[in-house]
């Protein structure tokens, strides 16, 4: 941070994010020092030969440029460890000793090239062993060449000299020019076409076109007025987790000294709170752990065959072929739609769920942009039928979930309803499957007297399955959601709490997907440049602290972390102590030139905002937590549950398991074990002012 600039031109790394990818270059540089010397001295006697004295001289010209190298890349790695990242003045030479590194590059290539003459270009009548020996050597530079080009193609950034130029016209200006329209632009471009290339098969289409679009546009505006790299982020995750995790600490100290002088009831720890927080409506009677757990069975079936086998790894093809059909595509069922020629994702449902043939009433698994996969059920066991939606299983998927703009929605006495627009559009998909083909009379057929509707999903599934809750319930009254890990970004406040007493969410842990949304997501960009702002740590002992905490967390315990919290050395100052900026006039610069500049950020980061459509997940929400974690890698942590409101995901929380909790099988096996504990006493009513996790 910021960007590394030379040949006048920005690129994606930063000058203190040489030193992982030197140091593994280097320790190849080493191995094959070593090796060529080895070989070239047991062989000393072996190069008077017909020609010989080419393989020789060789052989001394490749240990020369190993040796230089070397020497070169341990100063670029001593340099660059300099400093801190925003204090970049230590490292102000990186660019002459990259020019000076390309400089050796060229003799290196051309060494490379006469040896590949030499060695294949010519016959010899040296020991085989020897010439061969050559060959090898001239075969691995010619690999290490490949990698260092890919390398340098991923730190190429196509609008660096747009960039750089826009950079220091900004700085000549003193920052009264805020917008980079020309930079946005061309980037918008850029994005486009790295998502195009990403996404070729599917983007022929013109929706699919126009979604790229919105999308490369979206990400080309979060990212147009901050000047960081790929590392700086992950640096910036690391020390927001960091500061989570002492917050957390924190809060777990004073809630336990609060707790001190009162005495623990006996028995187990109930498995969830009736009431949480200020201001939480008390949940409808069918928001049981029960209900949750057996209707998250359909939304894990609606993943078909992939995620049963991910499931079942060892036994899961064998128990599926006991569902398959063999050639259906020449006996293919009616209420069977693109499923393949055995019907493996038919299989999976039934599989999952337990129901049979006759209590399938429609399966489709025809995809596209905002088409998405989705079956009927009926469920004699809760006397119900079952809509159960796909989540994000591709990339037309990806697409629905990236398409974030928001779309009003007409709901009677509810003021500024909006949803999520894409989203929309799939609810708006199915009921006309579902009222083209007659699918809900067809099930209620099937069940006499039966009137309840019952709308699942997972992840996107989720999220079209609240949105269609609210467009089927006029119709039907009888009509219940269940939300597993719904998308954060998904309606509006006003929205989320007209439809809680019909939608009920539940978030596992600290999933990312129900905290995820624009304001959400300019939050942790803020944090992120307010982190790096006051690191006093060099990156590569940040990235080097974060990979080990995330290699060796696995393998200690609840108590060993919070004894080593303490012996930490503090990634990020913790008052008012020295912070680094890029020019070091700005550190002498007046205090309230500092002030000023500060509010105009603040400012900036408030517009924003307020363009923003804000949107929460759906309904109440049931928020399952560890109480205790695993310990060792593999152990199965003790979950609690409770009530919370909407804006309690207004924050995202870094941690190795924000992506985990949100898998299927999680919020599953959380479910399962909290229904297992359903017969432990409940808690009391919680008063506003005892509000508990």
């Amino acid at each position: 941070m910021p960007g590394l600039v030379a040949f006048n031109r920005r690129w994606g790394i930063g000058s203190d994010d040489l030193v992982f990818p030197i140091i593994i270059e280097n320790c190849f540089r080493f191995a094959w020092l070593i090796a060529i010397s080895v070989v070239f001295h047991v062989n000393k006697d072996a190069f008077d030969c017909s020609s010989g004295h080419l393989l020789r001289i060789y052989f001394i010209g490749v240990i020369t440029i190993l040796v230089t190298s070397s020497v070169m890349n341990i100063i670029i790695i001593h340099t660059s460890m300099k400093g801190t990242i925003t204090n970049v003045k230590p490292r102000r030479g990186i660019p002459i000793m990259l020019y000076f590194k390309l400089g050796l590059l060229v003799p290196e290539t051309v060494w490379v090239v006469l040896g590949t003459y030499w060695a294949f270009g010519k016959s010899y009548e040296c020991d085989s062993a020897v010439v061969w020996t050559v060959k090898g050597a001239v075969l691995f530079a010619w690999v290490a060449g490949f990698f260092m080009l890919v390398g340098i193609l991923l730190v190429f950034d196509p609008v660096g000299t747009q960039k750089q130029k826009n950079r220091i016209a900004r700085r000549m200006t003193h920052g009264s020019e805020m917008r980079l329209s020309d930079s946005v632009d061309t980037a918008s471009k850029v994005w486009e076409m790295r998502c195009r290339l990403l996404c070729c098969c599917v983007a022929f289409k013109q929706d699919n076109r126009d979604a790229f679009t919105d999308v490369s546009k979206l990400v080309a505006d979060f990212f147009q007025d901050v000047d960081l790299v790929p590392t700086d982020i992950a640096a910036g995750l690391i020390l927001i987790q960091h500061q989570q995790m002492c917050r957390g600490r924190e809060l777990m100290s004073v809630r336990v000294e609060g707790t001190a002088g009162q005495s623990r009831p006996d028995g187990p720890r109930p498995a969830i709170s009736v009431m949480s927080s200020a201001n939480c409506p008390v949940p409808e009677s069918w928001m049981t752990v029960k209900m949750m757990s057996h209707f998250m069975r359909y939304a894990l079936g609606s993943y078909g065959w992939p995620f049963y086998l991910y499931t079942n790894l060892l036994t899961g093809l064998c128990k599926l072929a006991t569902k398959c059909k063999c050639c259906a595509c020449m006996r293919s069922s009616e209420n069977v739609s693109f499923d393949n020629a055995c019907e493996c994702h038919t299989a999976a449902i039934k599989k999952v769920t337990g129901i049979s043939d006759q209590d399938l009433v429609y399966v489709s698994f025809h995809n596209k942009f905002k088409e998405i996969p989705f079956y009927v059920a009926v469920d004699r066991e809760h006397k119900s039928v079952v809509i159960s939606i796909r989540g994000t299983l591709s990339l037309e998927d990806a697409l629905v979930d990236l398409s974030a703009e928001g779309m009003p929605i007409d709901i009677e006495g509810v003021e500024n309803a909006y949803v999520h627009g894409a989203m929309l559009d799939c609810a708006n998909y199915i009921k006309d499957r579902l009222d083209t083909l007659q699918l809900l009379t067809k099930a209620f057929d099937l069940l006499p007297g039966c009137s309840r509707l019952v709308v699942v999903g997972h992840s996107l599934g989720a999220g079209v399955a609240a949105i269609l809750s609210i467009l089927l319930k006029p119709r039907h009254g009888d009509l219940i959601c269940f939300a597993y890990s719904p998308p954060g970004g998904l309606m509006s406040p006003s929205v989320s709490a007209h439809v809680q007493s019909y939608v009920c969410s539940v978030v596992v842990g600290k999933d990312l997907v129900p905290r995820l949304g624009l304001p959400t997501m300019n939050d942790l960009k803020t944090k992120i440049m307010q982190a790096l702002d006051e690191c006093k740590l060099p990156k590569h002992r940040i990235l080097a602290k974060g990979c080990l905490r995330i290699a060796c967390g696995c393998f200690t315990s609840p108590e060993g972390d919070a004894e080593t919290a303490g012996r930490e050395e503090p990634l990020l100052d913790s008052g008012s102590g020295a912070r680094y900026s890029i020019n070091a006039a700005e550190d002498a610069a007046p205090q309230h030139r500092k002030k000023l500049k500060q509010a105009l950020r603040e400012a900036v980061i408030q517009s924003s905002t307020e363009t923003e459509w804000l949107m929460t997940p759906p309904g109440q929400i049931l928020h399952i937590e560890e109480a205790e974690e695993g310990g060792l890698c593999g152990g199965t942590p003790e979950y609690c549950a409770s009530w919370v409101r909407p804006d309690s995901f207004n924050e995202i929380l870094i941690s190795p398991s924000m992506v985990l909790d949100h898998f299927p099988d999680v919020v599953q096996d959380a479910l399962q074990q909290l229904h297992d504990r359903t017969y432990v006493p409940q808690a009391q009513p919680a008063r506003p002012s005892d509000a508990t996790a």
